[in-house]
């Protein structure tokens, strides 16, 4: 079964690829990329490409991991992460996203994710 207009249009404000739209559907990219060209879908309009997020990472969807910031996309890339330990559980899946906030600048978004990282930090010692 292929999603409806209204279910590309919520999977694509919660900034989700075409990939992972693809793979809940069982179907390809190309089907969904035809989907959304079809329906007459802005993607870009509604993933807010320009905005900055803010987003964290959690082992087993309870510890959190990392907080990062950057474009839509950028939570979900493996590729280029330093660390090895957490490029690996990316990989295998064992790291959930979630974003935090939203920005129109890089530089708010970053000051937020500073504030976060601060706070986990602070959680940590005590």
């Amino acid at each position: 079964m292929l999603p409806t207009k209204e279910q590309l249009i919520q999977h694509l404000t919660d900034k989700m690829t075409n990939q992972d739209i693809a793979n809940i559907y069982g179907t390809t990219f190309q089907k969904i990329m035809h989907l959304i060209k079809k329906n007459g879908i802005n993607q870009n309009e509604l993933r807010k490409v320009n905005t900055q997020i803010v987003y964290e990472h959690s082992l087993n969807g309870v510890v959190v991991v990392y907080v990062g910031s950057g474009v839509w996309y950028r939570c979900r890339r493996y590729t280029n992460r330093g660390n090895l330990e957490h490029k690996k559980l990316m990989q295998e899946g064992k790291l959930t996203y979630k974003f935090l906030a939203e920005f129109d600048s890089e530089k708010e978004a970053r000051q937020y994710e500073a504030k976060l990282i601060r706070k986990y930090k602070k959680a940590r010692v005590m």
